[in-house]
């Protein structure tokens, strides 16, 4: 990694600070998913001691993100096929439960102006553009469904498959994936709980299935648990 990927860290609570920086560069793919996490090279570009990186490590052990062995050291999670089948079961179950309590009110201003831009979408935008876009459609999806726990839950495992997604985005066809999106916001203005989460399924089981494709052919990164 680059001495200047991070800016110096002067916060007073530097655990918190290292650990958000950490968290974000490995979310934006600037850590790639399997690097090694080492105290000393990130102690010495956050310009701080080793104690703030390594409690930032353990923490981002806890949410999943980071994988730490024994003998190996913490090293950022790519999920495995089986992983990622498990994950996105647990989030189809939550989505479906985020598009339910969205049918029943609709925030119809939001939503619209979600439509209008996903219809905007041409294949030649930038894929991480595009990533930013999908991820905000489900996080204000969540936000508005009125369960602070759904939220969060929802927030966890999407983190977990966002380590490899900028990845995968690539897979997709960015028009055929913002119809998607679209008739998942059709489906909710309809107030039709059926044909939303029908539609829903369908958007989750494609970025699932991008997803396992540029697993399968990166298999020398995914670090195996003990």
């Amino acid at each position: 990694m680059s001495d200047t990927i991070f800016a110096p860290a002067s916060i007073p609570n530097l655990r918190e600070v290292v650990f958000e920086k950490i968290r974000e560069a490995i979310m934006t793919g600037v850590i790639p998913a399997g690097s090694k996490l080492s105290e000393i090279d990130l102690s010495r570009q956050f310009d701080v001691s080793r104690t703030p990186v390594r409690e930032a490590i353990r923490q981002l052990v806890e949410t999943g993100l980071v994988h730490l062995t024994t003998r190996r050291g913490a090293y950022v999670l790519l999920p495995t096929a089986k992983d990622t089948l498990d994950l996105y079961e647990i989030r189809t179950a939550l989505e479906f439960i985020s598009v339910e309590h969205l049918c029943a009110n609709p925030p119809r201003d939001i939503l619209l102006q979600l439509r209008g831009e996903f219809d905007e979408v041409s294949n030649d935008w930038d894929a991480n553009r595009f990533m930013t876009m999908d991820v905000d459609f489900h996080t204000t999806l969540s936000k508005h469904a009125n369960n602070s726990y759904l939220d969060f839950m929802l927030e966890r495992v999407g983190a977990i498959l966002q380590i490899c997604r900028h990845y995968a985005i690539g897979n997709i066809p960015k028009v055929s994936s913002s119809r998607e999106h679209i008739a998942i916001i059709d489906a909710i203005l309809s107030r039709d709980v059926g044909r939303a989460r029908e539609k829903m399924r369908e958007h989750l089981e494609n970025t699932r299935d991008a997803l396992l494709e540029y697993i399968s052919r990166h298999p020398e990164v995914a670090i195996p648990k003990e």
